[in-house]
């Protein structure tokens, strides 16, 4: 980006391209029409037959909601049973435990698009938010240690909670960079 004047918080991914990178991800749908494969860019979706379960794009998956031509399976993940072991998990370590890809996001459009489809969708909307303030706990913490620490790791973190924080990792980075060049340019005059 050198030269375009665009600073480290445009490279950050804004939430709408996070959402539109998860919506290719393939969702379980029950149809209630028939109809032959439809061709995509992507490849084929389909035959379509009322209620026998296809796997589609998320984004068509709610194009169809929307248009009341079927229901939506959401992913097993996006349960209270589930929900409620991770947060469990992630509140008895410091680390970040594996989450599915996109989660936040794919959770984000379904409950937008179809959440009437999933199941005690209060309580998992509850939990996801409890998971998402952990997780962004944690984060906050492993930023502050970063002004400590010559490595951070950041295993398990989704596109989302990368994107969020890329920002803060590459300022610093430049900053570090021009203090070293600093000290080398320091260490050179005293030398003379």
């Amino acid at each position: 980006m050198a030269g375009t004047g665009a600073g480290p918080a445009d490279m950050r991914l804004k939430m709408s391209e996070v959402e539109f990178i998860a919506e290719s991800t393939n969702v379980e749908i029950l149809p209630n029409f028939e109809a032959a494969p439809l061709a995509f860019i992507g490849g084929d979706v389909g035959p379509f037959r009322p209620q026998r379960p296809v796997q589609v794009p998320i984004w068509l998956a709610l194009t169809l909601r929307a248009r009341q031509k079927c229901t939506i399976k959401p992913p097993d993940w996006l349960t209270t049973e589930f929900l409620k072991d991770k947060l469990e998990e992630e509140q008895k370590t410091e680390i970040f435990t594996e989450m599915p890809e996109h989660f936040q996001e794919i959770a984000a459009l379904l409950f937008e698009g179809a959440s009437t489809d999933i199941h005690e969708a209060d309580q998992v909307r509850a939990l996801l938010a409890d998971v998402h303030d952990l997780r962004y706990s944690k984060m906050r913490k492993g930023l502050a240690a970063v002004k400590e620490a010559e490595a951070v790791k950041v295993n398990n973190l989704s596109m989302l909670e990368i994107s969020s924080i890329r920002p803060f990792f590459v300022k610093s980075m430049d900053t570090f960079f021009k203090l070293e060049e600093t000290m080398k340019v320091a260490e050179g005059s005293g030398e003379s």
